[in-house]
C-alpha cells in the first residue's frame, strides 16, 4: 500500500467577489502510519510558499473530507496539485452505508474516532486529524472483506479517484491474508437463526391473568418507575392504558385521544403486548409516518424487551417496495453499463458494503447514501416478477425473510398504507389478525381516500405493457419465448403450440395500446388545459370533447381487456398440467392479468361522472395523472375493518371537535356508541409556554428566505439555541437553510 499520505483540511469564506478566500488550513503528512510533519495556514502566506507546499506533499496521496475546497488551495498555489487525491465523505459512504449523515463531527461520534490531544487546536488542524483517523477506520472495514467484494466493485470504479484506494486495499488483503476464502455467491450477513426458523423463540414464562397487572406497571413504584431512571406516574398514561386494556380483553373499538407528552406508544404497546402474550393472538399496530415507525422500533419495543417480565416477538413490516431484491441486485451487477453516473457507481459500493451487514434489507437503513434513492426502482422488491415462493434466492430473500417473521410476532408492526394495501388485495398482505392499534389516527380518513383511489399516468400504463411486451430488455413475452424450447421437453402435455400462437399475437396487440394510450393522454392535455387539476362532472357530457373522449377511452379499455383475454387464454392452456415448472409463468400472468384489469377499470371509472360516491380528476405534477378515488370511506372502513376485527383502537392527540368525536366517528364509519375519551396532556401549557404574534411580519405570498433567516437568527440568539422551526413548503426550508448557514456558523 502506499506508504505516504498527506491529510489536510480548509476553511473558507466568501470574499466580496462572491470567491471562495483561505481562512485556514492544515495538513498532516502521515508516514508508515506516524505524524512525520505539520503545515499549516501561516506557511501558506509566506512568498514562495508553492515550492514548499508541493515539496511537502510531494508523492503523497492527498486525503480530505469533501474535496471541494482543493480548487482554492490550487489557485492559491497557482498550479494545479498533481497527487492522487481521495476523498473520506466518499469512503464512509461507501464504508459505513447505515449512518445517519457524513459530517466529519458526527462521523467522529457515530465512528468512536479518535481525538487530538490537544483540546485547543485550530478547526482546520483538528479536521485533517480526524480526517486521519476516518481514514483509518475505512481502511480497516475494507482490509475486513474478502476478494469477491473488491470483484464486484471493479466494474464501478472506472473514472474515480478513489479506484486506487480499493487497488491498495485489495493487495494488502492478498499479501496478508492469503489463506482468506474467495466467495463466488452473494455475501449476506449471516442469518443466525437461519431462514426457517422461528424468531428467537421466546421462554416460556407464566403471564399474568389479570388485566390489572397492566395498570399496575404504570402506577407509582411499578415496574416503568422501577427500570427507566427519571419514570414519572402520569394519570393520563395510566387511564389510557386501562382503556385500552379493557378494549383488548372485552372485544370493543376505542377511540382516545391523549395530549402531547402522554406517552402514547407505551399506554397502548404494553397492553398489546400483554394481551397477545396471554392469547397467542396477534396484534397490529399501524402508524401513518415513517419516524413514528422508526421509534416504535428502534427505541421503545427495545426497551420494553428490557422492562417487561415476560420475552415476546415483535416485528415490523414494510411495503415489498422496501426490500431489496436479491435478484435484481445481482442483475445490476451483471449490467454495470446501465449505471453511468458516478453519484449511482458510488451508491453501488455502499450497497456492496450494505448488503454484508443488513439484516432487513430495508431501504430506510441508506436512504441517506447519495444515488441509493435514484438507483432503487430498480433493485426493489416491487415488481411483477417478485414470487418469493418462488424465487431461487428464496433462502436469503429479505422479503420472505420479513413476512415470516411478521407471521411468528406477537406484536407486527405496519403503516397505514400497508394496511390499506391488506384491504384492497382481500387479506392477502398481513397475516391473520383481530386485534389492531391505528397511532396518528387523525389520518386514517384521507389515507383511506389516497390508498382507496387508483391513478394511471402515461408513464406508469406504458410500464404495464412493457412488462408484457418491450422490444428490447427484460419483459413476460421474452422470458416466455426463452424458455419455450425448454418446457416443450419438461413438460409436453401442455398445448405450446397454441400457446406460442397466441403469444405471437402479444407484440402487436401492446403496440396498439401503447399508440392508443397515448393518443388519449394527449387528449387529457388539452382538457386540462393550463390547470394543474381538473375534475371531471356531469356537465362536461355536454362539451364538444367529451363524445371524443368517451370513445378514446371505451376504445383503449377495449384493448386492454383484449390484451387480458389473450393472457387468460394462454393461463388456461398452462393450468391443464400441474408441473411444479409451470408455476412461475403462471404466477407472471396472474400478475399482468390483474394490473392489466386495475387500468382498464380505472378508466372505465372515469367516465361515470354521474357517481355520487366516486370522484375522478386530472392532476398536473410533473407528468399528467388521471386519478379516481371514493367520496366516502366511512362504509368500506366500516366492512372491511370495524366489523371484521374484534377490537379496534384509534389514538391520536387531534381527534375531537369541542370535546366531541361526532364529526370524527361518522367519517371513519363507527357508532356514537363507541368508547371515546379524552386524556389530557400533562403539560401545563399556560405556565409552560408563551404564544407571540410578530408584527409588521411576512406576507404570505412573498416570504424571503433571507429576511426569514435573519429573524430566526436573532430569535436563536436570544435563546440560546433551543429553536424548532416548522415550514409548509419544503423549498423554502431549504433556502432559509441555506440562508442561515454563515450566521449559525459564527
Amino acid at each position: 500500500m502506499h506508504k505516504d499520505f498527506v491529510f489536510w483540511a480548509i476553511e473558507t469564506t466568501i470574499s466580496e467577489q462572491g470567491q471562495d478566500e483561505l481562512s485556514g488550513f492544515s495538513a498532516l503528512r502521515i508516514h508508515d502510519g506516524l505524524c512525520k510533519d505539520t503545515l499549516f495556514k501561516a506557511r501558506l502566506e509566506q512568498d514562495g510558499c508553492e515550492a514548499d507546499v508541493l515539496n511537502f506533499f510531494e508523492d503523497a496521496v492527498l486525503v480530505s473530507h469533501q474535496e471541494y475546497g482543493a480548487g482554492t488551495l490550487q489557485r492559491r498555489l497557482k498550479r494545479e496539485i498533481p497527487n492522487i487525491m481521495w476523498d473520506t465523505s466518499e469512503l464512509s459512504r461507501i464504508f459505513f452505508p447505515m449512518l445517519e449523515h457524513y459530517d466529519l463531527p458526527y462521523l467522529a461520534e457515530a465512528l468512536s474516532l479518535s481525538q487530538p490531544e490537544d483540546p485547543i487546536l485550530p478547526d482546520s488542524q483538528r479536521k485533517a486529524f480526524l480526517t486521519w483517523k476516518l481514514f483509518q477506520a475505512c481502511q480497516e472495514k475494507g482490509l475486513g472483506y474478502d476478494l469477491s467484494f473488491f470483484d464486484q466493485a471493479q466494474a464501478f470504479l472506472d473514472d474515480w479517484a478513489g479506484k486506487t484506494f480499493f487497488a491498495d486495499l485489495r493487495r494488502e488483503i492478498t499479501l496478508s491474508f492469503p489463506e482468506r476464502k474467495i466467495q463466488t455467491d452473494l455475501v449476506l450477513a449471516p442469518w443466525a437463526e437461519g431462514l426457517f426458523a422461528a424468531i428467537s423463540e421466546p421462554i416460556r414464562v407464566k403471564i399474568p391473568d389479570s388485566r390489572e397487572w397492566v395498570g399496575k406497571v404504570f402506577a407509582d413504584g411499578g415496574i416503568l418507575q422501577q427500570a427507566l431512571p427519571g419514570y414519572e406516574c402520569r394519570l393520563g398514561q395510566s387511564k389510557m392504558a386501562d382503556l385500552i386494556t379493557e378494549g383488548l380483553t372485552t372485544a370493543h373499538h376505542v377511540v382516545v385521544e391523549a395530549g402531547t407528552g402522554t406517552g402514547k406508544s407505551f399506554a397502548y404497546l404494553i397492553p398489546s403486548l400483554w394481551y397477545a402474550c396471554r392469547t397467542g393472538r396477534k396484534v397490529v399496530v399501524a402508524t401513518h409516518t415513517i419516524p413514528l415507525q422508526e421509534q416504535l422500533q428502534k427505541k421503545d419495543i427495545p426497551m420494553l424487551r428490557k422492562v417487561l417480565p415476560f420475552p415476546f416477538r415483535s416485528s415490523v413490516l414494510k411495503g415489498k417496495g422496501n426490500y431489496c431484491c436479491l435478484q435484481q441486485w445481482l442483475a445490476c451487477l451483471a449490467n454495470p453499463g446501465e449505471i453511468r453516473s458516478r453519484e449511482q457507481r458510488l451508491a453501488v459500493l455502499s450497497i456492496l458494503c450494505w448488503l454484508r451487514e443488513t439484516k432487513t434489507g430495508d431501504i430506510q437503513e441508506i436512504s441517506k447514501v447519495a444515488g441509493v434513492m435514484e438507483l432503487w426502482p430498480n433493485l426493489n422488491s416491487d415488481h411483477e416478477l417478485c414470487n418469493p415462493g418462488k424465487c431461487p434466492k428464496v433462502g436469503v430473500c429479505f422479503l420472505f425473510r420479513a413476512r415470516k417473521q411478521a407471521e411468528e410476532a406477537d406484536v407486527l408492526i405496519v403503516n397505514h398504507s400497508l394496511l390499506f394495501s391488506d384491504l384492497k388485495t382481500n387479506y392477502n398482505v398481513l397475516p391473520e389478525y383481530h386485534e389492531l392499534v391505528i397511532d396518528e389516527a387523525h389520518q386514517i380518513y384521507q389515507t383511506a381516500l389516497q390508498n382507496l383511489g387508483a391513478e394511471l399516468s402515461l408513464e406508469t400504463l406504458s410500464r404495464l405493457v412493457e412488462g408484457v411486451y418491450r422490444r428490447s430488455g427484460p419483459s413476460f413475452y421474452g422470458n416466455a419465448k426463452q424458455r419455450l424450447v425448454p418446457l416443450m421437453s419438461r413438460v409436453p402435455a401442455v398445448a405450446w403450440e397454441s400457446f406460442e400462437k397466441h403469444l405471437e399475437e402479444i407484440p402487436e396487440l401492446s403496440a396498439k395500446i401503447l399508440e392508443q394510450a397515448r393518443e388519449l393522454f394527449q387528449l387529457y392535455t388539452g382538457i386540462i388545459g393550463m390547470e394543474r387539476t381538473l375534475r371531471l362532472v356531469s356537465a362536461h357530457t355536454a362539451l364538444p370533447w367529451w363524445d371524443s373522449l368517451v370513445i378514446q377511452v371505451e376504445n383503449l379499455t377495449g384493448r386492454l381487456k383484449a390484451l387480458d383475454q389473450l393472457l387468460q387464454t394462454q393461463l388456461g392452456i398452462l393450468n391443464a398440467d400441474e408441473a411444479e415448472q409451470l408455476e412461475e409463468l403462471k404466477y407472471t400472468i396472474s400478475i399482468h392479468r390483474r394490473e392489466l384489469q386495475e387500468a382498464a377499470d380505472i378508466f372505465t371509472l372515469s367516465l361515470g361522472v354521474d357517481n355520487p360516491k366516486q370522484v375522478t380528476w386530472l392532476e398536473r405534477n410533473f407528468r399528467l395523472y388521471l386519478k379516481t378515488s371514493p367520496l366516502e370511506v366511512s362504509d368500506i372502513l366500516k366492512e372491511k375493518i370495524f366489523s371484521r376485527l374484534d377490537t379496534v383502537i384509534l389514538t391520536s392527540a387531534t381527534l375531537s371537535m369541542a370535546n366531541s368525536f361526532s364529526h370524527f366517528l361518522e367519517d371513519i364509519g363507527l357508532p356514537e356508541s363507541t368508547k371515546t375519551a379524552i386524556v389530557d396532556s400533562p403539560f401545563n401549557f399556560e405556565e409552560q409556554m408563551n404564544f407571540y404574534i410578530l408584527k409588521g411580519g411576512f406576507p404570505a405570498n412573498n416570504l424571503q428566505a433571507g429576511a426569514l433567516a435573519d429573524l430566526i437568527l436573532e430569535i436563536a440568539e436570544c435563546l440560546q439555541g433551543r429553536t424548532l422551526v416548522l415550514f409548509t413548503a419544503h423549498k423554502l426550508l431549504q433556502e432559509t437553510h441555506t440562508a442561515l448557514e454563515p450566521g449559525l456558523k459564527r
